[in-house]
C-alpha cells in the first residue's frame, strides 16, 4: 500500500484544458527560467541563422505568413500573421522544406510539439487570452524586435517583459497573456512549444485533445447548421468526443511520419 501511495504521489497532476471551462488557477510561474533547459543556449547561438532564413522567406514569398485564424484575438484584422512548421505534434512538411536551417535546429529540441514564425504589425495588439493547456511551455525567440518594453512588449499575468533579439522568453501559456507592438516597424519572433517533462509520456493524448477543441470551435463558428442541430451541452460533449477520437487516430497515423522527420 505504501508503494502504491508513493506512486500516486509521484504522478503529475491532471493538466488543465481551457475547453473544460473555468479560469486557470494553477501555481505555475508566469515565466520559466531558461537555464533549466540545455537546448535553449544551443538554439540561441544560431538565432541569426533563423532570423536570416525568415527574412529571406518573407522577401521571396510575400504571402508566406498567413493571418491568424481567430480574428477576434487581434485589435486589427490581418495584423498578426504566422508561418507554421509544426502544430500540436503534426509537422507541416512543405513549410519545413522552405526553412530547412531553422527546421534542422528545431527538431533537436526535446519534446517539441509546435513551432512557427510570428509577425506582429505596427500598432497591433494581441488581446488578453488564455492558452489551451498548462501542459506545454511556450517559448518566444526574438528575431526582429523594433522596440523595448513598454512600447513593444508582452504581459503574462501581472508581469510585463520585452523581447530581446537572440533570447528566449519561456512562459506558462495557460496564464492570461497579451502582446503589443506600438512601434512603426514589424516585430518578428519564433514561437516554440515544448511539452513539460512530466507530461511528455502523454503528449499524443494531450495534442489530440487540444486539436479537437480548436477544430470543434472553428466548425461551430463556421457552420450554422452544426450550432442548430448540436447546440445543447450534451450534443456538444458528443461532438467533442468524436473530434477527440478522430485526432487520436490521426496522430496514431501521423506521428510515426512526424517522428521520422524529427529524426532525419
Amino acid at each position: 500500500m505504501k508503494v502504491r501511495e508513493k506512486e500516486v504521489a509521484l504522478r503529475p497532476k491532471k493538466p488543465w484544458f481551457s475547453h473544460d471551462g473555468g479560469s486557470f488557477e494553477g501555481a505555475e510561474p508566469f515565466y520559466f527560467e531558461t537555464s533549466g533547459f540545455p537546448w535553449v543556449a544551443r538554439i540561441e547561438q544560431h538565432w541569426e541563422t533563423i532570423r536570416d532564413e525568415l527574412v529571406g522567406l518573407a522577401n521571396e514569398h510575400n504571402d508566406s505568413l498567413q493571418p491568424y485564424a481567430n480574428t477576434s484575438m487581434i485589435s486589427r484584422p490581418k495584423s498578426w500573421k504566422t508561418f507554421g512548421l509544426m502544430f500540436w505534434s503534426i509537422v507541416t512538411r512543405k513549410n519545413c522544406i522552405k526553412a530547412p536551417k531553422t527546421w534542422a535546429l528545431l527538431k533537436t529540441i526535446p519534446n517539441i510539439t509546435a513551432a512557427s514564425f510570428n509577425l506582429l504589425e505596427p500598432g497591433a495588439t494581441i488581446k488578453p487570452h488564455n492558452g489551451d493547456t498548462n501542459a506545454i511551455i511556450r517559448c518566444h525567440l526574438g528575431l526582429v524586435v523594433p522596440g523595448t518594453a513598454p512600447q513593444c512588449a508582452f504581459r503574462v499575468g501581472s508581469e510585463i517583459r520585452g523581447w530581446e533579439e537572440g533570447k528566449f522568453l519561456m512562459f506558462c501559456d495557460a496564464h492570461e497573456h497579451t502582446a503589443w507592438n506600438n512601434t512603426n516597424q514589424l516585430r518578428y519572433i519564433l514561437v516554440v512549444d515544448v511539452m513539460r517533462p512530466e507530461y511528455a509520456a502523454r503528449s499524443r493524448a494531450i495534442s489530440a485533445r487540444v486539436l479537437a477543441s480548436i477544430n470543434m470551435q472553428i466548425c461551430y463558428q463556421n457552420f450554422e447548421w452544426l450550432r442548430r442541430l448540436f447546440g445543447s451541452e450534451r450534443a456538444r460533449r458528443m461532438v467533442f468526443a468524436l473530434f477527440r477520437l478522430f485526432h487520436n487516430i490521426q496522430l496514431l497515423v501521423w506521428l510515426p511520419a512526424s517522428n521520422k522527420l524529427l529524426r532525419s
